[in-house]
């Protein structure tokens, strides 16, 4: 069988201090979605998850933006998961989900996504999968010591910026062998904008076992656009004077020995 070389990509969209989300503080009361999934099977199977978030701290809440108040800010974030055969396949699959809506921090998420998918088909049978996240924030300008705790953030950044900033990134595949490990993680909820903003999606597709890789397609994508302002002073009029538009699509067909695939975004004052 011919084999594809490997393939390791990883992306990191990391921006700066005058590109900066500042996320959004949990609501009182919080709560928590977990679900884990094994199935390990000779047949049929489908799975699916869906997930639409939008949380402000608008005074008028979601039904009264726009427009978006002084100070304010709102963000929307969404995950989905579509996986299934169409046919008899040898079937192991394993998704662990958890949903979180109290503050995080650096290294913890609000929407945390692992799954693994192996599948073997018979008499042609297929498997396909499909996932998608996103974050989206839309802030605007405020004193910098109002939402940071750094004490050294207000010295040199008297009003925190208003922006308006989005990241998508997801994958599919659609194989009659597979071997599928994927990641979607995002944090948006913060205690301080001194924790960052940050999405990710990965996607390792491998052999199935030693000489016997996964056969069919994959493919994997991430979108940034970033929209941002410059406020030395509250004095300062509100304008945009940064614009970052980012896309990435990376595609392969075959016998697929390895497809690895690193997406990331962060975004903040201080990281």
């Amino acid at each position: 069988m011919k084999k594809l070389a490997i393939m390791v990509i990883a992306l990191a969209l990391l921006t700066g201090f005058a590109v900066a989300d500042r996320g959004i503080d949990p609501i009182p009361e919080t709560q928590g979605i977990t679900t884990a999934t094994t199935i390990d099977a000779v047949g049929n199977f489908a799975s699916t998850t869906d997930i639409a978030w939008r949380i402000t701290d608008d005074a008028a809440g979601l039904g009264g933006i726009p427009p978006l108040g002084a100070d304010a800010v709102v963000y929307a974030s969404a995950y989905n998961e579509d996986t299934y055969s169409n046919g008899v396949g040898l079937i192991a699959y394993d998704k662990n989900m958890d949903v979180e809506t109290s503050a995080q921090l650096s290294g913890a998420w609000n929407i945390d996504a692992d799954k693994q998918l192996a599948f073997v088909g018979v008499d042609g049978a297929r498997v396909y999968s499909d996932e998608y996240i996103m974050v989206d924030g839309v802030g605007n300008r405020t004193d910098t010591n109002e939402v940071m705790l750094c004490v050294f953030a207000a010295a040199d950044q008297e009003i925190f910026p208003a922006y308006c900033n989005f990241a998508e990134a997801g994958s599919t595949i659609d194989m009659t062998v597979a071997n599928v490990r994927t990641n979607s993680m995002d944090r948006f909820i913060v205690n301080s904008a001194d924790t960052t903003t940050e999405l990710e999606h990965d996607i390792a597709v491998t052999e199935l076992i030693t000489d016997l890789p996964s056969m069919g397609s994959a493919s994997a994508f991430m979108n940034v656009l970033i929209m941002e302002e410059y406020a030395p002073t509250e004095e300062s009029a509100i304008a945009m004077q940064e614009k970052i538009e980012f896309g990435e699509v990376t595609s392969v067909y075959g016998d697929i020995t390895a497809f690895l695939k690193d997406m990331n975004y962060v975004s903040g004052m201080r990281r």
